[in-house]
Order: C-alpha cells, then sequence, then structure tokens
C-alpha cells in the first residue's frame, strides 16, 4: 500500500470521526425537544434529560473501555457501537411517542421537585441508556482503532477535536436545516443511516491491514492488556481532574447561558448558536493542543507543570469572558439594529456575542482536556476518564443551574468556575508537589502559575455590578426583581406608574396599562361560553388576564404558570386570587404537561398569549397540544387560544390557524380589541357548534358586579361581544389554504416564527388589514339558521363593516402627528361611519375625543364637528351635551 493511499485513509478515518460527532449531537438535540412534550419545559425535566444523556455516555466509557483496550479487532467494535446506535434511534421513534402519553400520568399534575426529576432522569436515562451507553465508547473505540493500527498512540486530541469539530456540524445542521425540513422522527432516521455509514466504513478502511506494532509488524504487544501494566498512583487523581474540569466547564456554559437570554433573542436558533461556539472553542483548542502543546505531555514534571498552567490559563480566561457579558450587553442591540437595517439575519449578531463570550476560555478547556485524555490514554483509560469527565458534566446542570444560580445570583456563581480551576491549581501542587519543579512553596507555585486568575477573580467578586440585564425606559425603576432557576423576572414601574412584566430583559404581554385589553382576553371566552362554571388558564404572566375571573360569582378557575417567579410577582400588578370571591387555584407547572397529566374537564380553557418566537412557545400551537386541550373540554366546552398578531408573520399565523382547525373543526377567529400597534387575535375552538342569537347576555349575565366590568370593558352589548367575530372555520380554511401544520415531530412554528425576530417585518396594521381583506368577504356564520334573517343580524353586518372600515382609516391616519392632521385624513370616513351603523360606537368615541381637544385650538372647528357628529347618530347624546358644555348651545 503506498504512503499516498494510507494518508487517504486517514483522511476518511477522521471524517467518519467527525461524522460520528455529527449524530451524536444531532440525537441530543432531537431527543431533548421530543421528552420536553411530556416532561414539560420546568428546568428540572429540562436538566433531568440533559443528565440522563450524560450519564448514558459516561456508563458506556467506563464499562466498555477494559474490553475495547484489549481487543486485537476494536474496528469490528467501532462497527457493533455505532449500528446500536443506529438501531435504538430507529426504535426511539416509535418508543418516544409512547413514553409521551405515559410518563404525565405517572408524573402527575403537581409533582414534587423531587419526584417530578426522579421520574424525569429515571425515565430518560432508561430510555436512552441503550444508544447513549454505545456513544459513550465510540470515540475510545476509535482511539484505538489509531492507536493499533496506524501506529499513532499519541493522537486523541486531534481525534477529539475531530469528534467535536462533527459535534458543531450537528448542532447546526439539526437545527437550521434537517429538523425545519425533515421533522424530528426523519433527522433521527437521517442521523441513523450516517451511524451506519460510519459503522461500515472503518472495518472497510481497515479491511487490508493487519495491527502493527511500532517496528512495523504484527504485534501482539499493541493490545497487551492494561492490567498487566500497573496504573501510577495518580490515575485516580487523574479521573478527580477529569470529573471537575467536566463539572466546571458545563457550569460555565449553564450559567453563562442563562445570563445571555437577557441579551439575546431566546429563540431556538439563539441556543444552537451559543453552543456551536462553545463546541469550536472546544475542538479549536483540542487541535491546537495536538499540533501546538501536545510535546508538554512527558516527562512527568512537565506534564505536571502544564497542567497547572493550563488550569491556570483556563481560569483567567473564563474571567475574561465573564468580563465580556458586560460589554456584550451594550454590543449587541447596536449589532443587531445595523444587521437589521441592511437586510442581514440578526442571528450572526447572537454568534458575535457567542464568540466573545465563548470563544476564550473553550479554547483552553479543550487543550486542558486533551492534556488529560494523552495521559489516560497512556495507561489505555481514555474511556475511564471520558467517563468521569462526563460524569461531571452530568451534575453541572443541577448545581449551576438549579442550586447555585438562584442561590448566590449569576455573578457569584460565574465566579465559582474560574475559582475552582484555581482550587484545582492549588490540590495539584500539593498532591504533586514532589513531581514539580522547584520552588515548591505553595506561595511561590500559585502565584507564579495563577496571579492573574486570582486577581481577576477577587475583582469579579468585588465589583458593585451584578451580573443582571434589564434595560428599561427613562425615567422608569426596577420594583422587583427574581433570579429564578429557569428566568430572570423583573417588574418594571413606568413615569407614569404603570408596571410591566420582563422575563430575561423581554417584556411579557399584559401590564397596568393594559388592564383594558388583557380582562377583554378573559371576558371575550367566557362570555361566548355564555354558562361556564369550571375554566382553565394556561399560561398567567402579570395575571391580569385571569384576575377578569374574580367577577364569575359561579366560576371556579385553575391557573397554571410555568415560572414560579411570575406567580409569586402578581401581587405586584394587584392581582390577589386568594381574596377572591369565587375558589381560584395558581400552581407553577408546565402548561403542556399538566393538560396530559389531567383528569379534569372544564367548560372553557384560555391560552394567554405565548411570544411564538421563544423557544419551546411552539409546542404549545401544535395538533398534539390541541388535541390533548380538546380532551380536557367539557361536552359544551370551549377553547379559546389567543395569539399575538404584532409577534407573527402571516406564515407563521397560517401555520398555526391550519393547525387548529385540523382538530377544532367548528372553530371562529374573532378580534380582541381595535389596536393598530398590537393586535391580538382569539381563535375559538368548541366540541359542538355553538350558534349565537340576540340578547345573548341578556339572558345570562345578571350579576351586578359582572355587569358594571363588563360597561368598563366595552362588552356589555351583544353587538360589542360579537363585534370582534372575523370568520368561521371554512373562511379560516379558505384564508390558510392548503399547506403544513404544526405537530410535535414537524415543529414548524419553533423553527419558522424566530425569522420575526430576525428578519425586517411589516407593521402590524399592515398585517390586520390583509387578514380583514381576505376574511370578510366570506366571513360565515355566528347566528342561528333563525337569526341570521332578523333585524339583529342586519345590525350586526353592519356593526362588521363598520369596524373593517374603521381600522382601515385608522392606518391611513396614523402617521398624522396632531388633532388637526388627524381630522384632515380621517374625519369625513368616520362620520360616514357612524352613519352607517348606530351600534358600533369607537368611531363615534374618536370624533368625540378629537373635538374636545379641538376646541383648545379651533373653537369653530370643533363647534362644526360636534354639530355633524350629533346628525349623524341623533340616538347618542353625547356630542349635543359636549357642545352645550363647551359653547352652551
Amino acid at each position: 500500500m503506498t504512503q499516498g493511499t494510507e494518508r487517504s485513509r486517514i483522511r476518511l478515518f477522521y471524517l467518519v470521526v467527525m461524522l460520528s460527532g455529527l449524530a451524536g449531537l444531532g440525537y441530543q438535540m432531537v431527543w431533548t425537544r421530543l421528552l420536553a412534550v411530556s416532561l414539560g419545559h420546568e428546568i428540572v425535566a429540562v436538566m433531568a434529560v440533559v443528565a440522563a444523556f450524560f450519564v448514558g455516555l459516561a456508563l458506556g466509557g467506563l464499562v466498555l473501555n477494559n474490553v475495547i483496550s484489549r481487543s486485537r479487532r476494536p474496528q469490528y467494535w467501532y462497527l457493533g457501537l455505532e449500528l446500536a446506535i443506529a438501531l435504538w434511534s430507529l426504535l426511539l421513534t416509535q418508543l418516544i411517542p409512547v413514553y409521551n402519553q405515559i410518563l404525565p400520568t405517572l408524573i402527575g399534575t403537581t409533582p414534587s421537585g423531587l419526584v417530578h426529576w426522579s421520574y424525569a432522569f429515571g425515565a430518560s436515562l432508561l430510555l436512552l441508556l441503550p444508544a447513549t451507553f454505545a456513544m459513550g465508547a465510540t470515540l475510545p473505540a476509535l482511539e484505538r482503532v489509531m492507536s493499533a493500527h496506524w501506529r499513532q498512540p499519541g493522537k486523541i486530541p486531534a481525534l477529539y477535536s475531530a469528534n467535536t469539530f462533527g459535534a458543531v456540524l450537528g448542532t447546526l445542521f439539526a437545527t437550521f436545516l434537517l429538523i425545519p425540513e425533515l421533522g424530528l422522527s426523519s433527522t433521527q432516521v437521517s442521523l441513523a443511516v450516517v451511524n451506519i455509514l460510519c459503522a461500515l466504513a472503518v472495518p472497510m478502511l481497515l479491511s487490508q491491514q493487519e495491527p502493527v506494532s511500532s517496528s512495523g509488524t504484527p504485534s501482539r504487544s499493541a493490545v497487551t492488556s492494561p492490567s498487566s501494566q500497573q496504573p501510577p498512583q495518580t490515575l485516580g487523581w487523574l479521573y478527580g481532574l477529569a470529573f471537575c474540569t467536566g463539572l466546571l466547564g458545563i457550569g460555565y456554559e449553564i450559567t453563562v447561558v442563562r445570563v445571555l437570554s437577557q441579551i439575546l433573542e431566546n429563540t431556538v436558533y439563539s441556543f444552537a448558536s451559543v453552543l456551536a461556539v462553545y463546541l469550536i472553542g472546544v475542538a479549536c483548542g483540542s487541535w491546537l493542543y495536538q499540533h501546538r502543546l501536545g510535546r508538554a505531555t512527558s516527562p512527568a514534571s512537565t506534564w505536571q507543570t502544564g497542567l497547572q498552567r493550563l488550569l491556570s490559563i483556563t481560569a483567567t480566561l473564563c474571567l475574561t469572558g465573564i468580563g465580556a457579558l458586560w460589554l456584550v450587553h451594550a454590543l449587541y442591540p447596536a449589532l443587531s439594529a445595523w444587521l437589521s437595517a441592511h437586510n442581514i439575519s440578526t442571528v450572526l449578531a447572537e454568534l458575535v456575542v457567542a464568540t466573545l463570550v465563548f470563544l476564550p476560555p473553550t479554547l483552553a478547556m479543550g487543550a486542558l482536556f486533551s492534556h488529560l485524555a494523552s495521559r489516560a490514554t497512556q495507561h489505555q483509560r481514555l474511556g475511564n476518564l471520558l467517563g468521569w469527565n462526563t460524569l461531571g458534566s452530568a451534575v453541572a446542570p443541577g448545581l449551576f443551574g438549579v442550586m447555585l444560580l438562584p442561590l448566590l445570583g449569576a455573578k457569584t456563581a460565574l465566579a465559582m468556575v474560574p475559582m475552582g480551576y484555581l482550587l484545582l491549581v492549588l490540590a495539584q501542587w500539593f498532591f504533586h508537589r514532589a513531581s514539580l519543579p522547584r520552588p515548591t512553596s505553595w506561595r511561590n507555585r500559585l502565584f507564579r502559575e495563577a496571579p492573574v486568575a486570582l486577581c481577576l477573580t477577587l475583582l469579579l467578586l468585588m465589583l458593585p455590578f451584578p451580573l443582571r440585564f434589564i434595560t428599561v425606559p427613562e425615567q422608569s425603576q426596577i420594583i422587583d426583581y427574581r433570579e429564578g432557576v429557569m428566568a430572570a423576572v423583573a417588574v418594571v414601574e413606568d413615569a407614569s406608574g404603570h408596571r410591566h412584566l420582563k422575563v430575561n430583559n423581554h417584556f411579557t404581554m399584559g401590564g397596568t396599562a393594559s388592564r383594558f385589553s388583557d380582562h377583554r382576553q378573559s371576558h371575550l371566552p367566557l362570555l361566548l361560553h355564555g354558562q361556564p362554571r369550571q375554566a382553565l388558564y394556561l399560561g398567567l404572566g402579570t395575571g391580569i388576564t385571569y384576575e377578569a375571573s374574580q367577577y364569575y360569582p359561579d366560576l371556579t378557575t385553575t391557573a397554571v404558570e410555568l415560572l414560579p417567579e411570575a406567580v409569586e410577582l402578581m401581587p405586584s400588578f394587584g392581582v390577589t386570587p386568594a381574596h377572591w370571591p369565587n375558589a381560584s387555584t395558581v400552581m407553577a407547572a408546565d402548561a403542556r404537561r399538566f393538560v396530559l397529566s389531567s383528569a379534569a374537564h372544564y367548560d372553557v380553557i384560555i391560552a394567554e398569549i405565548f411570544h411564538p418566537s421563544r423557544d419551546g412557545a411552539g409546542a404549545l400551537y401544535t395538533r398534539e397540544h390541541f388535541t390533548a386541550v380538546r380532551e380536557r373540554l367539557a361536552d359544551d366546552g370551549l377553547f379559546a387560544q389567543w395569539l399575538p398578531l404584532f409577534q407573527l408573520d402571516l406564515d407563521t399565523l397560517k401555520t398555526i390557524i391550519r393547525t387548529f382547525v385540523t382538530v377544532f373543526p367548528d372553530a371562529q377567529l374573532h378580534l380582541g380589541h381595535l389596536s393598530l400597534e398590537q393586535p391580538i387575535l382569539c381563535l375559538v375552538g368548541t366540541i359542538k357548534p355553538r350558534p349565537y342569537h340576540a340578547d345573548w347576555l341578556l339572558q345570562r349575565v345578571h350579576d351586578p358586579r359582572l355587569q358594571q366590568q363588563l360597561v368598563l370593558n366595552r362588552l356589555n352589548s351583544d353587538f360589542a361581544l360579537f363585534g370582534g367575530f372575523l370568520g368561521d372555520s371554512d373562511a379560516m380554511r379558505q384564508f390558510v389554504g392548503a399547506g403544513p401544520i404544526n405537530t410535535d415531530d414537524h415543529p414548524l412554528v419553533n423553527y419558522r416564527a424566530p425569522n420575526f425576530v430576525y428578519q425586517p417585518q411589516s407593521h402590524p396594521s399592515d398585517r390586520l388589514m390583509h387578514l380583514l381583506a381576505t376574511l370578510s368577504p366570506q366571513r360565515g356564520n355566528l347566528l342561528t339558521a333563525e337569526q341570521r334573517t332578523s333585524p339583529f343580524a342586519t345590525e350586526l353586518e353592519k356593526y362588521w363593516q363598520a369596524r373593517d372600515a374603521f381600522i382601515r382609516t385608522g392606518t391611513r391616519a396614523q402617521d398624522s402627528h396632531n388633532v388637526q392632521q388627524l381630522l384632515a385624513r380621517s374625519r369625513e370616513p368616520l362620520l360616514q361611519i357612524v352613519r352607517s351603523s348606530d351600534e358600533f360606537d369607537p368611531a363615534y368615541r374618536t370624533l368625540l375625543v378629537s373635538a374636545r381637544n379641538l376646541a383648545a385650538v379651533d373653537p369653530a372647528q370643533a363647534f362644526d364637528l360636534l354639530t355633524e357628529l350629533d346628525s349623524a347618530n341623533p340616538q347618542q347624546p353625547e356630542a349635543r351635551l359636549l357642545r352645550q358644555r363647551l359653547f352652551g348651545r
């Protein structure tokens, strides 16, 4: 065999190593998404899945290391491992849907943290174990192949680098290409094909070779059992270092990602970008070690010195990454705005931020792991080292994400990472001072190897600036702040005294300034049902929408909110369910898992507004979730899904509606209010058709407190209640047309909705106008067959036409800067709307307010306007009374 052919085979071998890493990270992205459906998006469940994945990897490396290191044919071990991964991943396409149906009922609706974590971790570990166990031994098998067949036993840094570069590709391909285009199951099948190709490729590459010794002839010494060679006394310490560095490395990742969630967009692509940069840094660090630093692995004293320096460098670079967080908080908005102005996706800005924060420390982490792995490989203990390193990684999410971060705050929790590396420097000197060069004084050693890292760590702890990034408008103040396990939650009060809720530095829907709109989101579905007794709220936010339920005396409510901190902060918005006259239960839980695990039935289920672009929110718009909600409805039940049109592009809106009507054939679409800046929509689905008629409210609303609230929320007439109707299910089907739906297996919303925040969008009023123009000609039916020819139906049709005309007029006048400009554009159209419908009063109220404001600058024009307004609708006395008050006639 020629030398050129041999080099080609080695290059192909490294390609196999990359593809193996690609498949491994691709599976992790897929399985975490699939299992979150049943386990919930609570941090307990997410961390349990990650820990189960890492523990499976660790077990594979620990259990199979010895047998693989003794094998004369490690390529066949590798073949079997890759085939096992492929086979089990194919089986998981059938097993995971069954798992997702069974597990929520076992966990229950309100499990304790320990019970929830135990089920999530134990069940996930068992489900994924055959594949993750095999994954944990693939890299040791590949290293054994390299050392036995190509006489290159010191290539573990290069192999690790290639494998990690493959993991980068797996992260990016799975997130940006495979899952959006193929779906989760098909992505698993594609990755299984990659495993099969890898399995077959290695034996084929070695089919004409025999294992060779250092002299070039077949040798059994190359596969001598490591048990015949006594490992050094420091082997246990090596495993301890592997465990601690895995713990600290993933701890840094977990904590920094939480801090970055206050800066980045928090889409599915945000996490993929951050993870890709993290892995690139590790891969480059391993490559750098192989080609520049690997000579420091022997003799023992040189290796020990190199270890201490790498630990110190890692600590120092972690501190530079932490310091970069303050920089990128200011950099990201400016960079995003510049990219958006040049029609470039702001995903690039997230990549730049991730590079500044993650690349320097991960370069050192990659080199440090390669340094440890080179020593383990000399004693054929690579699998053991990988196992202990991965076990440390498994512990990190729980320790840093669940315990330290909420307990100590982000800055102190992050400071524990460089401090941990510095403690390893000190421990390394203490346990191995005899093998280290002089001087051996611990003071000289510590301050010679780690002075910069130590000083920076102390400086970080002393800085009075927390890693808390909350952008507040001028003259606003932070009333309350909670650093939770899942998110940082803050209550912000503006100069006018209105309060808003910020989650990870992003405004959520609702606040004291939008109480009118928020209350309508509760009143509308409850009134459309007519006589609700049991109601379920999915999502609370500020709790103001839920607050309106207290005015229904016979209503018992249950509310579910993902963030415990949001529940704790509801009193900051005046929401105190414990003081309400009717029965209410509020709990912190994942909405999807609650619906799947609950056995109760509800007359009305109200799903709050969920920002579709945020990672995980798309799972609340899938066919499976809508189906689970339908099963929780009573026989005459009603489900209301609110949608933020101002945060949705039309393609994503159509996908959600198309999905909804497949589950609720009898559906309606309503407009929440007449806002042009923040229009919201309500998808209403029912088990049975609910035809309406005149006097609907008169026959159902008798409580004085509720009547008063409906007056305040302008829902005190049947025209106002039904006036937001946009179309029935037939009209919606024609609007959305043929196309894909959003499912758990093909989560289109999760992967396509983020385009809304990464690319420039049209004004919300433009999307609303498109919706009206499409639906109005074929709005469909809302009333009973008998009522469709009644005077009420005629007046209701006039109301809808007046509403559409009012919105069109508003879009034309929204650029006006003063009352004269506004009237010049909208006076005649608004007067025509007033004349066209006696029941539609928003146009009347708009002109009334304009006349009151105009009276101060142009009394004559104000007088004429009030006279015309009174003539246009003489049934309304307000214009006449205002004219008398202002002008005495």
